[in-house]
């Protein structure tokens, strides 16, 4: 006898990007591009308009810096996305004396982006040091 066969999942792309978000719980470790797509719709925070900002701002002069410039746009938005979670579930439990675990696992993240935040914005200054510096005087042995 066979095994009656069963549904193979999701056929279309619209699907089975529906179907990978079913595990989604708050977003904030989040990496793929439909997570991040819907995390940006239920914030209201596009990426691409803080993206946007940064470069406007940072003004990257190679792709380095560009690459910089994103990391520092992609830590905004995510602290702005946690700040926003945050916000949301102080509103529910606004009664609660003691701070739940979903509450410390924000702060928890928060901390961590943070770090990564300021590790981007000081690469960023570093190279702009080294590459703002007047190369260095080669005609110093003429002037002996």
């Amino acid at each position: 006898m066979s095994e009656p066969k069963r549904g193979g999942g999701p056929m279309t792309p619209e699907g089975k990007k529906r179907c990978s978000l079913n595990a989604l719980k708050h977003g904030l470790t989040a990496r793929s591009p439909q997570a991040l797509d819907q995390l940006a719709e239920q914030s209201g925070l596009p990426f691409d308009d803080v993206l946007a900002e940064m470069t406007r701002h940072y003004a990257p002069t190679d792709p380095v810096e560009k690459q910089l410039v994103m990391r520092i746009a992609r830590c905004i938005w995510r602290l702005s996305l946690s700040a926003a979670m945050e916000q949301r579930l102080l509103e529910r439990r606004p009664e609660a004396i003691r701070p739940s675990s979903t509450y410390d696992r924000i702060l928890k993240y928060e901390r961590l982006v943070d770090i990564h935040l300021h590790r981007a914005l000081s690469a960023l200054e570093r190279k702009r040091d080294t590459t703002n510096r007047q190369p260095p005087d080669t005609n110093w042995q003429n002037r002996l």
